[in-house]
């Protein structure tokens, strides 16, 4: 029920509004930072249904904290998402991705693998040859964003006993 009382937030008038422009903003910036209007208008709309995602519980559902960067690109709030039991580590990682939002950055792809023995995830990320940036070019906010993310969510998580998170760029280690 924790995510519907969010949505329930987001329309309710707080006196100026703001809370819920706040809220509601991010999903419209890459409207203002897209290539061309269709583009923007795809972006945002697989942003939303992205965000719509945490609100289906699934069967089996088992609680996962997930760690997003707050407005000021400072420090990293947890919230409490359900995913499917099996492969929850997979779901949570598909959701922190289809939630990313970085200007002119089309990633085509990742993978995850887990190495038992170091309790060491690694991300191969894939950029698609489409896309007009490149990792390397990630302010420090953006790596925040979207490897932080990744990294505090899969470290933070008792049940997984992660230790490290390694990103890899088409398999080579990612240097930003």
């Amino acid at each position: 029920m924790e995510p519907i009382s969010k949505a329930t937030d987001l329309t309710t008038s707080t006196g100026s509004g703001e809370a819920a422009n706040s809220a509601i903003a991010p999903l419209f910036q890459s409207l203002e930072l897209a290539s061309s209007p269709a583009d923007a208008l795809i972006s945002t709309s697989r942003l939303i249904q992205a965000k719509a995602r945490r609100l289906v519980v699934p069967t089996d559902p088992v609680a996962v904290d997930l760690y997003t960067l707050d407005d000021r690109c400072e420090s990293y709030q947890a919230e409490p998402i359900q995913v499917p039991r099996t492969q929850s580590m997979e779901n949570t990682v598909a959701l922190i991705m289809a939630e990313q939002a970085i200007p002119e950055l089309n990633l085509s792809g990742y993978r995850t693998s887990f190495d038992p023995e170091t309790n060491t995830v690694t991300i191969d990320l894939r950029v698609a040859r489409s896309s007009r940036r490149v990792l390397n070019s990630l302010s420090v906010c953006e790596q925040k964003a979207l490897l932080g993310s990744l990294r505090e969510t899969l470290i933070n998580q008792p049940d997984w006993k992660i230790e490290a998170v390694v990103f890899t760029n088409r398999g080579n280690p990612l240097v930003l």
